[in-house]
């Protein structure tokens, strides 16, 4: 299996650590969506995109949702990250869904106001990009454990999806993440300091 993508994107991020956890063997490729590599992207994805994911067979999976769903069901289930039964799963499933809300707009947010030209940057939706992370952050601040992770006292999937929003946040823009976020904070300092989170730290690219 090879895993394509760099490890700003909060996508291709948790896609490896997902792997990791579930003791995949795999292969990266630090792959970027700009610049010359861009010409090679799009021969193992025709959108451009990252992550990628070649499959032994030759099949390549688009879209960190499909990859996970892959990577889950073709686990055995003691190595799943996602909860098994049916109430604990939908309420895991909708704090994921609050994460990749949040990594959305926070990577709209950074082209808008670091890749965009300042001439043409347009304040509002800048505004309303901040809004919306805001709004994804303070879910699950709410939902963010004291204490050990959203799993519980191990990562789960969750967990998979929160800490390398925050981290791109931390990295990028951190007036995103404001004063008023602890416990998302300290989630993802004790999750980036077991080996399947910090090697695919973004501080590392």
């Amino acid at each position: 299996m090879i895993i394509y993508g760099r490890l700003l994107s909060t996508f291709t991020r948790r896609t490896l650590i997902w792997a990791t956890l579930q003791d995949r063997g795999f292969e990266h490729r630090p792959i970027q969506v700009v610049g010359e590599e861009f010409e090679d992207l799009i021969k193992v994805h025709p959108g451009g995109r990252v992550p990628a994911v070649e499959l032994p067979d030759g099949t390549v999976l688009v879209d960190s949702a499909a990859i996970i769903d892959y990577l889950e069901f073709s686990a055995p289930i003691d190595m799943r990250l996602m909860p098994q039964d049916e109430l604990s799963r939908r309420q895991a499933a909708a704090l994921f869904g609050h994460a990749t809300a949040g990594a959305e707009k926070a990577t709209a947010h950074f082209y808008e106001t670091n890749r965009r030209p300042e001439p043409y940057r347009w304040a509002e939706w800048a505004d309303r990009l901040a809004r919306q992370v805001g709004g994804s952050l303070d879910v699950l601040e709410a939902a963010c454990p004291d204490a050990g992770f959203y799993g519980g006292t191990a990562p789960n999937g969750v967990d998979v999806g929160v800490v390398p929003l925050v981290d791109f946040i931390e990295m990028t823009n951190p007036a995103l993440m404001g004063d008023g976020r602890p416990k998302l904070k300290a989630l993802a300092a004790r999750a980036n300091a077991l080996p399947a989170f910090e090697k695919w730290h973004p501080k590392h690219m």
